[in-house]
C-alpha cells in the first residue's frame, strides 16, 4: 500500500524532471519544431501522468495524494519567482531557472495535479 502511495507522489515529479531536462535540448530544433515537440511531449506526459501513477478511476482512493507533488512544485515556483526578484538562497540555487518554457511546464503539471486531486479525491 505504501509503494502505491509513493508511486502516486513520485511519478509526476519524475515525468516533470524528464520533460524539463528535454526542454533545452528541444530548443536546438528551432522555434517552431522545438515548441511543437515540447507541446507533444507535454501532452503525452500529461495523458500518461495518472495511469502511470495508478490514479485512473473517477473516485481513486489515492488521487488526493497528488496534492503533495503539486505543493512541492508550488514551493519550487515560489522560489523561482523570488530568485528572479533577487532573493538568493545558496542551497536552492539549482532550482533557479530563467527559462520560461521550464516554468510553463512546471506550472502546467502543478495545476493539472492540483485540479485532479480536488476533482477525484478528498481535495486539499
Amino acid at each position: 500500500m505504501f509503494i502505491r502511495k509513493l508511486t502516486v507522489i513520485v511519478v509526476p515529479l519524475g515525468l516533470l524532471l524528464a520533460l524539463c531536462l528535454l526542454a533545452p535540448v528541444l530548443s536546438t530544433l528551432g522555434g517552431f519544431w522545438g515548441s511543437l515537440t515540447l507541446g507533444i511531449g507535454l501532452g503525452v506526459m500529461l495523458a500518461l501522468l495518472l495511469p502511470l501513477a495508478g490514479a485512473t478511476r473517477l473516485r481513486e482512493p489515492f488521487a488526493y495524494l497528488l496534492w503533495a507533488p503539486a505543493a512541492i512544485l508550488m514551493l519550487v515556483l515560489l522560489y523561482q519567482y523570488l530568485a528572479s526578484q533577487g532573493v538568493d538562497v545558496p542551497v536552492l540555487r539549482l532550482l533557479a531557472v530563467n527559462d520560461s518554457r521550464i516554468i510553463t511546464l512546471e506550472s502546467a503539471f502543478m495545476a493539472y495535479m492540483l485540479t485532479f486531486s480536488i476533482r477525484t479525491g478528498r481535495g486539499i
